[in-house]
């Protein structure tokens, strides 16, 4: 994966109906989309770590909780930053989608909507 701040970029999955329609509202922007479907494409650290930084979090305010295999196996673990990319690289679904990033901006999508809050 590669970034370029002057393309939208957008991890997503294509199995989530959320993840869909935030993709279908990125292309009304009217900018070129990096599209990264997580279960097709290998997430990299770099582009990880940026992530983190333009979000303003740790790797653990990406993952999502509510996945059954993260309350068996990590809650109340801790881990740091490559430790989680490693855990998110080799189960993609832990981590929150989708993600999005433009210019100096980046968001994790709660609705289609979101995506307008990156023009």
């Amino acid at each position: 994966m590669y970034y370029n701040k002057n393309e939208l970029t957008l991890l997503y999955n294509k199995n989530k109906s959320l993840d869909r329609k935030a993709l279908a509202m990125a292309h009304t922007l009217g900018v070129r989309i990096n599209m990264q479907e997580l279960s097709t494409v290998r997430l990299s650290e770099s582009l990880f770590i940026k992530f983190l930084d333009q979000l303003g979090v740790d790797a653990k305010g990406i993952v999502n909780k509510s996945i059954p295999y993260y309350q068996k196996e990590l809650r109340g673990k801790e881990f740091n930053s490559s430790e989680w990319y490693e855990i998110i690289r080799h189960m993609p679904s832990l981590l929150k989608s989708p993600l999005a990033m433009y210019k100096d901006k980046a968001i994790i999508c709660q609705s289609p909507n979101d995506m307008l809050r990156l023009s």
